[in-house]
């Protein structure tokens, strides 16, 4: 406790202040995580899972973890919030497979039951990721079945790629007669290589359109230059459409691809992108409510118009800012609200 006390607090500044608070709860990001534990590492000639401390919460708990050489395992499973066991919200995170990005909602979901999320395999280099959005499903169904006791439902949230997860997760929770309740999507769309093709031919539109406004107020050797720079990313929308392999790294790069991340992170990212452009959604007949972003996601289409088609029934709830933001404050607070209004 000496040695991690003042790494604890110079790592995470003002939030580390209170060295009895748990980690998931002081809105730090992978980051800090990761320095805090590159830290205690040199200091003490350890090696910690990077995940361990998500797991373990407190300085005391991973002090007692170095001390006797026993981290938790690694699971998909995460607790994000204690409370009734005969209830559970199982939280699916995005592409990353972090957790830390649920956190803040989580806290703010007025909901009786236990909140889990649900975290991608490979964080701690323990196991190799997973390429398929089905064997994520998979993974994370018998992590369900496990621990699942009694006769309440099993809510399930998934943000952005997580939904797609979500939406396999629930069709075999059905098939292994689990009482579902709640199938909520935070704004999932699927690749674009699988959208209605009016929906794809309106977001080419969308996207030349805004090229040409941008040019407008532009000299011709300006808007000149500006086209130019900006074909690549057009061509790549019609690149994508005309089946390339899941993953190409090349004229057909996903627009969501980040590099430069954390060996094991980067590992996991890569592998999430191959699942995303590789999974088609099937229909579901499952009734599904789609949390929706009131500015979208950039690089995506309406989700609408995708699950219209695929879920059994769908209810829009509208929320304000963007893919993005709307997972910060204040529109995360006006997110957890309408989560818990359809949890009730």
């Amino acid at each position: 406790m000496a040695v991690i006390t003042p790494l604890w607090r110079r790592e995470f500044g003002r939030k580390g202040q209170d060295v009895s608070a748990h980690v998931l709860h002081i809105s730090v990001g992978i980051g800090r995580i990761t320095r805090f534990i590159d830290a205690v590492e040199a200091e003490l000639g350890v090696r910690i899972p990077p995940t361990a401390l998500m797991r373990l919460g407190t300085m005391t708990a991973l002090s007692a973890a170095i001390a006797h050489g026993a981290f938790p395992p690694a699971s998909p499973l995460v607790l994000l919030r204690a409370g009734r066991q005969d209830a559970a919200l199982y939280v699916v995170a995005a592409g990353t497979g972090l957790v830390l990005e649920l956190c803040e909602l989580a806290a703010g979901i007025d909901f009786a039951g236990q909140i889990w999320a649900l975290q991608l395999p490979g964080l701690d280099g323990e196991a190799a990721p997973l390429t398929s959005i089905p064997a994520m499903a998979r993974l994370y169904a018998d992590a369900i079945r496990t621990r699942h006791a009694g006769s309440g439902a099993i809510n399930l949230i998934g943000y952005s790629f997580g939904g797609l997860v979500c939406v396999e997760l629930a069709r075999l929770l059905v098939d292994a007669a689990l009482p579902i309740g709640l199938v909520g999507l935070i704004d999932s769309a699927c690749y674009e290589k699988y959208w209605p093709r009016s929906e794809w031919v309106r977001v080419a539109c969308r996207r030349a359109a805004r090229r040409l406004g941008e040019m407008r107020q532009m000299t011709p050797p300006a808007a000149l230059r500006h086209l130019m720079s900006r074909a690549a990313a057009l061509g790549r929308h019609f690149g994508r459409r005309l089946n390339p392999a899941a993953g190409a790294a090349s004229f057909t790069q996903s627009a969501y691809y980040v590099s430069g991340l954390e060996p094991n992170l980067q590992r996991v990212r890569d592998a999430s992108i191959i699942a995303y452009e590789s999974y088609d959604p099937a229909p579901i007949d499952q009734a599904i409510v789609l949390f929706k972003s009131q500015h979208g996601d950039q690089h995506g289409c309406d989700p609408v118009r995708i699950w219209q088609r695929l879920a059994r029934s769908l209810q829009i709830v509208p929320v304000p800012g963007s893919h993005i933001t709307m997972l910060r404050k204040p529109c995360v607070q006006v997110l957890a609200r309408r989560i818990s209004d359809r949890l009730q």
